[in-house]
């Protein structure tokens, strides 16, 4: 049963709040802010309500040093209070409080408002839980890839690491990705409640609003689903367009390079055909690649204030192979690395941030297909990693 403390010294608010959530959650109670942080550190709450005005130690100043905690800096706080004026919000949220209700409150509001911060860091923790599930089996099959010593069984640990690694930095993008229409969400909902304080909240504004609701809520959708149908996705050839492959990456991982501040120019020739391979596992290349740009990329930006990143991605048929060029202006790969870059455990990352398998498992993968990997390299300027598979012509 999940845990609420009620931080309040009214009897009257406390007894009130408990009546409503005691059904369905396990309740305690602190009537001064130096009750609670004892209470909070001991056993930590799933949500906590909590009043501004307080003896002693008052709820804004509970609430900074709840946040600044590793241990509770993640427990979601809706401030329930007395205070009304609206920087006394401003100052509530800006502390890290997920939500603001000033008394006299309806406790049936006060109990759906809970249900929705505790949903949402519910999917929260699954997330993190996902990331850190995916980083152990990683370390496992790195560990049963050193102690096996035949090559054949060596190659197929190696395509398997790459997979969960993989799907590790597709949970994590995907919680990056998460975070935009997770905001629009809030953001919304924050602005009816400040209309219906002020009485100028109306039905025609919020249906207006539902669509908005409607299509970050199905983003959110669209994300986990592709994200579990990739995680066990047919290993069966078919034929598919490289140009929607590249777009479902893409959508993985966006978030990632804005909040870097790289700027991504997609140029795609309509007329390409499709191509003929494992659709996941030419995902997997492709996320790699761009994970391996990202990290150039920002790598170069903290190093350089006045650096302007730029990825570009271009997809084209020549020569009858149909061409995925992955371009950036990182400062491209070490002349007495490039020889090697393909190579098995060989990375230019720092000990600790790179497996080196990642490119090497990218090349058996193409020429799985007959396809191939290849690096167009220009040291101080940028490198371009080049991906083709076979066209309807070479095919025959």
């Amino acid at each position: 049963m999940e845990k609420i403390l009620i931080v309040d010294d009214y009897p009257a608010t406390i007894r009130a709040l408990v009546v409503k959530l005691q059904k369905h959650y396990h309740v305690d109670v602190a009537t001064s802010g130096a009750e609670a942080l004892e209470l909070a550190l001991a056993s930590l709450p799933d949500l906590i309500l909590l009043d501004v005005m307080m003896p002693g130690m008052d709820g804004y100043e509970l609430c900074s040093i709840l946040k600044e905690s590793k241990s509770t800096c993640n427990i979601p706080i809706i401030f329930v209070t007395a205070r009304a004026a609206e920087e006394d919000e401003e100052r509530g949220l800006a502390l890290g409080a997920v939500d603001y209700l000033t008394k006299p409150f309806s406790t049936a509001i006060v109990s759906a408002r809970i249900r929705t911060h505790l949903d949402l860091k519910r999917h929260h923790d699954n997330l993190e839980k996902m990331v850190d599930e995916r980083t152990e089996e990683l370390n496992k099959a790195l560990t049963l890839l050193k102690a096996k010593k035949e090559s054949e069984y060596r190659q197929a640990a190696q395509i398997h690491s790459g997979r969960l690694a993989a799907l590790g930095e597709m949970a994590t993008s995907m919680a990056h990705e998460i975070n935009q229409p997770l905001n629009v969400l809030s953001i919304t909902l924050q602005g009816w409640q400040l209309l219906e304080r002020r009485d100028a909240l109306t039905k025609e504004k919020m249906l207006g609003d539902v669509q908005i609701l409607l299509d970050n809520v199905g983003r959110i959708t669209k994300l986990i689903d592709h994200v579990r149908t990739l995680g066990h996705a047919s290993q069966d050839v078919c034929s598919f367009s490289l140009a929607k492959v590249l777009q479902n990456a893409l959508s993985l991982c966006r978030m990632q390079f804005l909040n870097h501040g790289i700027e991504i120019n997609l140029e795609i020739d309509e007329n390409v055909p499709e191509v003929d391979a494992i659709e996941s596992e030419v995902e997997q290349v492709i996320l790699n690649i761009l994970s391996n740009a990202r990290y150039a990329l920002a790598e170069k930006n903290q190093k350089d204030q006045h650096f302007s990143p730029v990825l570009s991605l271009s997809l084209t048929e020549q020569d009858n192979m149909i061409c995925l060029a992955v371009k950036d202006n990182g400062g491209g790969v070490e002349p007495m690395a490039e020889e090697n870059i393909f190579d098995p455990f060989f990375t230019t990352k720092p000990a600790g941030q790179g497996t080196g398998l990642g490119l090497n498992i990218c090349k058996q993968l193409m020429l799985k297909f007959d396809g191939d990997i290849t690096l167009e390299n220009n040291p101080g300027q940028g490198a371009c990693f080049k991906i083709c598979l076979p066209g309807p012509d070479k095919k025959e």
